[in-house]
């Protein structure tokens, strides 16, 4: 059950992400032109990446003793931020001069998980959450 819930929750995310950074790549062709369009696409890029790369990490430990499964949260959050902080070296080096719009793309998929956290407060507690 919880499995399910999960990749629901995941794929919903990462459509959410990818349109996000199609708009930013699309408002940033409109303001710079095409360069720019495709920095903001490889930011959104990098943002979709590490969510695909946090989900698996944590999905595996999905049902197992919550000892492990906090522990597989920290591992992963602490890979995507060692992952982030590389990609985003190796970015700048290649998109030096169009960095804002690397940045912005990858801040349209942080909404999402704004966005995400939002949806999932409106969620109806479950029946074992009531009693």
């Amino acid at each position: 059950m919880y499995e399910q819930e999960f990749a629901k929750t995941v794929a919903w995310l990462l459509r959410i992400q990818a349109i996000l950074a199609a708009l930013s790549g699309l408002a940033f062709a409109m303001i710079g032109g095409m360069a720019w369009a495709i920095a903001a696409l490889i930011g959104g890029a990098i943002g979709v990446f590490l969510t695909v790369l946090t989900a698996i990490r944590i999905g595996l430990a999905l049902g197992q003793d919550p000892k492990l499964m906090v522990r597989s949260f920290y591992r992963a959050m602490a890979l995507k931020f060692v992952l982030a902080v590389i990609l985003f070296v190796i970015v700048a080096q290649w998109f030096a001069g169009y960095f804002v719009p690397v940045v912005s793309g990858y801040a349209a998929t942080a909404v999402a998980y704004w966005l995400a956290m939002r949806k999932m407060a409106f969620l109806p507690l479950t029946t074992s959450e009531t009693e």
